[in-house]
Formats: C-alpha cells, sequence, structure tokens
C-alpha cells in the first residue's frame, strides 16, 4: 500500500468521526510529509516500514527547523508522529497492513508548563476599552470582546454565532457544533449581554441597512466587507486593540478565554464548572446533562465570571434617529 492510498484511507475515517476540516488539513501535510520522507529513504510501501524507521523519523523531526529557523515545539512535532502512528494502527486494524510497527513506539508524552503569558484582569479590562464605541464598526468589536471574556468562548465559536443563538431571557449563547461537534449552552454576563443586545438592537441593523447581503443576514459578526468574520481577522482585531492597549504579551482569543477561566477560578468556581464552561472534551459524557447544568451553571458564572465583578455597565446607546439623520452623521461615523 502506498503512503498516499494509505493517508487517503486514514482521512476517510476522521471524516466519518467528524473531525474538523482544520484539522483535517494538518493531518493531509503531516503524512504528505512522511510520504516524502518515505520516498528520500527509498520506501514506496507502508508495508515496508518498521519501528526502526519510525524512530529515525522522530529523530527527522525533533531536529527539523520551521521557516524562522527554529526547532518545531514537541506539540507540533508529536502531533505529526501521532497521525503517522495513527495511520499505521488503522491499517493494520483493517487489515491493510500484517504487523503495526508503531505498537513498540515509546510514547510520546506531551511537556506539562504553564502557560506563557495569562492576561491579567487590568490587561483585559485595557483591551475592552480600546474600541471606539461611539463608532458602529467599533462597538461591533467591543460586543464581540465582552463576549470572549465573559463566556470563554473559541474565536471559531463566535465568528460562527447566528442571532438567533442568543437567548436574552435566559441569557444564555448557544454553541451548535462546537470542538468535537459537540452542541452547549453557555452563560453570558450582563455587561456582554448589555453590549450583545444594543448591538443587535440597533448597531447591526445600521451596519445592514445599506448592504444586505444573504449570507450573512443571520450571521451575528460579519466584515466591513459584508462576509461572515475569519479566524484571520478576528485574530488582527485582537492584536490590533492589544498594542494600542499596550499589553506586553501577545494576546490572542485563546489568551482571552483563559483570563477568563482563570478569574473565575479565582472567583471559587469549581474546576468541573468551568470545564463544562469551556466545553472541553473530557467532560463530553456529561454533555446528557444540559437539561440541568446551564441553570447550575448560570448561578456560578453570575458569581465568578469577571464580566460580573463591574460595578456599573456602562453600554453607550445608539439612536438610529440620530444616525439616520444626515445632519448629525458626524456623530456616528462608519469609519
Amino acid at each position: 500500500m502506498t503512503p498516499e492510498q494509505g493517508a487517503a484511507f486514514y482521512i476517510a475515517s476522521l471524516e466519518a468521526r467528524h473531525h474538523s476540516q482544520a484539522s483535517l488539513r494538518n493531518v493531509r501535510s503531516f503524512t504528505a510529509w512522511f510520504g516524502l520522507w518515505m520516498q528520500r529513504k527509498g520506501l514506496d510501501d507502508l508495508r515496508d516500514v518498521t519501528l526502526q524507521h519510525l524512530l529515525d523519523y522522530l529523530t527527522y523531526l525533533r531536529g527539523k527547523k520551521n521557516a524562522q529557523g527554529e526547532k518545531n515545539s514537541a506539540d507540533y512535532t508529536n502531533a505529526q508522529m501521532w497521525h503517522v502512528a495513527g495511520m499505521l494502527r488503522l491499517l493494520h486494524q483493517r487489515g491493510k497492513l500484517l504487523s503495526d510497527p508503531s505498537r513498540a513506539l515509546p510514547p510520546l508524552r506531551k511537556p506539562k508548563r504553564l502557560p506563557k503569558a495569562v492576561l491579567t484582569g487590568d490587561q483585559v479590562n485595557r483591551l475592552l476599552r480600546q474600541p471606539n464605541v461611539k463608532k458602529l464598526w467599533g462597538f461591533r468589536d467591543r460586543a464581540m470582546l465582552e463576549l470572549l471574556y465573559s463566556s470563554g468562548l473559541r474565536g471559531l465559536e463566535v465568528i460562527r454565532l447566528s442571532v438567533y443563538d442568543l437567548d436574552w431571557k435566559e441569557k444564555t449563547v448557544r454553541i451548535v457544533q462546537g470542538k468535537g461537534r459537540k452542541d452547549r449552552l453557555v452563560p453570558i454576563g450582563s455587561s456582554a449581554l448589555a453590549y450583545l443586545h444594543e448591538y443587535v438592537e440597533r448597531v447591526r441593523p445600521a451596519l445592514l441597512a445599506q448592504h444586505k447581503h444573504r449570507a450573512i443576514i443571520n450571521t451575528l459578526f460579519f466584515s466591513r466587507q459584508r462576509t461572515p468574520v475569519t479566524g484571520a481577522y478576528l485574530r488582527l482585531m485582537i492584536a490590533r486593540y492589544a498594542k494600542t492597549a499596550g499589553v506586553p504579551v501577545r494576546v490572542t482569543t485563546h489568551s482571552i478565554r483563559h483570563a477568563c477561566a482563570t478569574e473565575m477560578l479565582k472567583g471559587g468556581a469549581s474546576v468541573r464548572h468551568v470545564q463544562e464552561m469551556l466545553g472541553h472534551a473530557h467532560l463530553s459524557t456529561t454533555q446528557v446533562y444540559t437539561h440541568v447544568l446551564p441553570f447550575d451553571l448560570q448561578k456560578v458564572h453570575a458569581r465568578t465570571a469577571p464580566s460580573e465583578k463591574r460595578r456599573v455597565i456602562e453600554v453607550p446607546a445608539f439612536e438610529a434617529k440620530a444616525f439616520n439623520d444626515r445632519k448629525n452623521s458626524g456623530l456616528y461615523r462608519q469609519s
């Protein structure tokens, strides 16, 4: 069996198990690189691969450098090797290979380390204050940041939200097909909820007024080009605001998510509640109790979420009449 055939068989099995497209793209790269390495070693059949070949490939990966001339992280190297071993294991299980050479491969342990940089509450609050909420797009940015910090959502979960995923009465947001293709309900803090309500009721309709594109008619957050916000767009936005806020660490959506979790744990939330809120995979078995958990989780969120600790929630109101009045358009500009 050629490396290409083995990779196609393995990827098809991952697709059947609902792996994300981003994950599948990585696997295609990992298995393709292994195939190229095999060619350089004079191998053209996966049935000829031995344990020693895998050990040699692991040594090669650990010494390989990226485009910046630096060695790849242990996490990245392990991920490549895990999928090569996973491919061989699956092929053996399905009778495509007589033996599994990865069976005796030493365990690839993930390094245990603390996060490189955890944002403090003060740093996050400075970040949240950067968008100019007197401008429509600035208000949209503030609403996105507030939601990220209040609910600890993943960046991809935020940009995929529909206006129908918000439940104003229950004060929750519904995550449909999150990581691992799992649905969950996540509480929204009062501050984020207020910004979101103002955004949905006044700001978003104004942004849609001149460009009612079908592709974004139900999308909660969209770009200036009236297309759904992408992960790259969100990363650049956060990086720009972090720079103007003078935050000395690299800020990502995951940084804000991590800050939310840290502040909740400091406030007394149990690890189980925080993990349920963040949608971590190893608590997926508790999803059968989602009809009970949201209320319980909401009480903990209201007591511990960082956004709930503010005494005063100041949400600038957009006056639709003033905005539509061309004479007063100097106050509410789209640029």
